[in-house]
């Protein structure tokens, strides 16, 4: 199963995107709505591959020209125990598969 995970500058979040709701439990809080999406080309910054990233996602009636929504890019993670995967030595030395007459299937 794969996670993304990153950071997101809070201090660039606009305010007015930002709404107080009182909660049942007659506590104040503040929610964002946010949005993730893909990118359709894995994006590399700084030696890190980003595949998805996180905005702001103001209903249509709310959101304002010019402002910028973006929040900040997501790596995925794959949570397979590191000792389950092969490294990339042991795959470039694997046979083809073409070279496997003992496949289960």
């Amino acid at each position: 199963m794969s996670n993304l995970f990153g950071s997101i500058c809070l201090s660039d979040i606009p305010r007015e995107v930002m709404k107080k709701v009182m909660c049942k439990d007659g506590v104040e809080r503040v929610y964002l709505n946010i949005s993730v999406g893909a990118f359709k080309e894995p994006k590399s910054f700084n030696g890190k591959t980003y595949t998805h990233y996180v905005s702001c996602a103001p209903k249509k009636a709310e959101r304002q020209e010019g402002v910028n929504y973006y929040l900040g890019n997501l790596q995925t993670w794959d949570d397979t125990p590191q000792t389950a995967r092969p490294t990339p030595e042991e795959i470039n030395a694997a046979p083809s598969v073409g070279e496997m007459d003992d496949l289960p299937f």
